[in-house]
């Protein structure tokens, strides 16, 4: 987790509960930055056509060690404090509760900005959660001009024991005026997915539907989507505020993935390289250029400028510097169904790519790493998120951009 802030450090505060007693590590300072570059979609693919009148149709850093802690004050107002220490910016407490009012009282005094209620608080020690509390410590903080600070926390990772795999999402509820927007990266065996109505699957799936439409929908697909549309339908009209869950990035990590960690430079920009099925094969502008002449010539005999006009329209769309041309064995098979498809590389700045060796260690093969967001609205936030696998032969890879993708 990584909570953005703006004020006067002193003032700011949160508080966590978990299942479990957690364990917390500090994580690189641009964690999620790097996640962020790291799941970039892949450009949409591009059919190559010769004729001029055919267009482009997680191992951490630990923060210092924490120990079990006495409580000065003899288990005051009922709260235990089980350990303190500081992780990056924060200084932190895990503590218990016995009652809503108790903990209440021990966040006010102990300097805790809280703007939640004791019932919030009392929803959690019903559950016999643990709570983790958190300030900035100002020592490690800038300062503005202005005198406020501003800015984004050490990111913290907690780890907990759970029957579950939960976000607590309702103790979020009074500090919120409307809505939240909630990013999550999920890594874990199993592609993960949020319970019930706040499922990303229907969108997804409407996306990918859709834009099969145009290319080779079966029966049973184009069922399948009038399905999903019937449920939306169904959820806007109970619920005129309803939004769906986004997918935004979702693969089983192989080895190509956790290549480009190595050398991003080279790497990031293709996800380690175009995808080739067998006999598919990555060829050269010049290859491609002395086939599309071979083409041009025998269709357009006696027109030269034909010819030359279309050959420098090519390495005008698809110049190999951006890009990588692949020749197709079987386009038949491909939804673009061209001889010949260009892969756009991907582009952010250099420096930024270079940051992504800093997820080594953190990313696992053989893990599905999952990208969604949810804007949840306050009137939503009555329990926390739960996450579910989803079913086995369910699962969504999501790395390149599709006709239908949300800009």
């Amino acid at each position: 987790m990584q909570p953005r802030f703006e004020g006067n450090a002193l003032d700011f505060g949160m508080v966590i509960p978990t299942p479990a007693q957690p364990k917390l590590d500090e994580m690189p300072r641009d964690f999620f930055k790097d996640l962020a570059i790291f799941t970039i979609l892949l450009p949409l693919p591009e059919p190559v056509h010769f004729e001029i009148y055919s267009g482009i149709g997680i191992g951490t850093t630990g923060g210092e060690e924490s120990a079990p802690v006495k409580d000065p004050a003899g288990n005051k107002h009922g709260v235990k404090v089980l350990e303190s220490g500081v992780v990056g910016s924060l200084d932190y407490k895990v503590i218990v509760a016995e009652q809503a009012s108790g903990l209440f009282d021990w966040l006010k005094e102990n300097k805790y900005a809280y703007s939640g209620n004791e019932e919030t608080l009392d929803f959690y020690i019903r559950k016999k959660w643990f709570f983790t509390v958190m300030k900035i410590d100002p020592k490690q903080m800038k300062k503005k001009a202005d005198g406020v600070y501003s800015g984004e926390v050490t990111p913290t990772r907690f780890t907990f024991a759970c029957e579950v795999c939960v976000y607590p999402l309702k103790i979020t509820q009074v500090s919120v005026k409307e809505s939240t927007d909630a990013l999550f990266y999920v890594q874990a065996p199993q592609q993960m997915d949020l319970e019930g109505d706040m499922t990303w699957m229907p969108s997804y799936r409407i996306m990918w539907l859709t834009y099969m439409q145009g290319c080779s929908i079966t029966d049973d697909q184009q069922q399948e989507l009038d399905a999903y549309l019937k449920w939306g339908a169904e959820q806007w009209e109970k619920d005129s505020g309803f939004t769906t869950t986004k997918l935004e990035w979702a693969r089983k990590l192989a080895d190509s993935d956790l290549s480009v960690l190595d050398d991003p430079v080279r790497l990031w920009p293709q996800a380690g390289g175009a995808p080739l099925q067998d006999g598919d094969e990555v060829i050269s502008m010049e290859t491609l250029i002395k086939e599309a002449r071979e083409f041009l010539k025998t269709k357009y005999p006696q027109d030269p400028h034909e010819v030359t006009s279309g050959l420098a329209r090519i390495e005008r769309e698809f110049g190999s510097s951006k890009g990588d041309i692949v020749k197709m064995a079987h386009p038949e098979k491909s939804p673009i169904g061209s001889r010949y498809v260009y892969y756009p590389r991907r582009d952010a700045p250099e420096e930024a790519v270079k940051g992504l060796t800093r997820l080594k260690g953190h990313l696992q093969k053989g893990q599905w790493l999952t990208k969604f967001r949810r804007v949840v609205r306050k009137e939503e936030m009555t329990d926390d998120l739960v996450l579910v696998p989803v079913a086995k032969g369910r699962e969504q890879e999501y790395v390149r951009i599709m006709p239908t993708s949300p800009p």
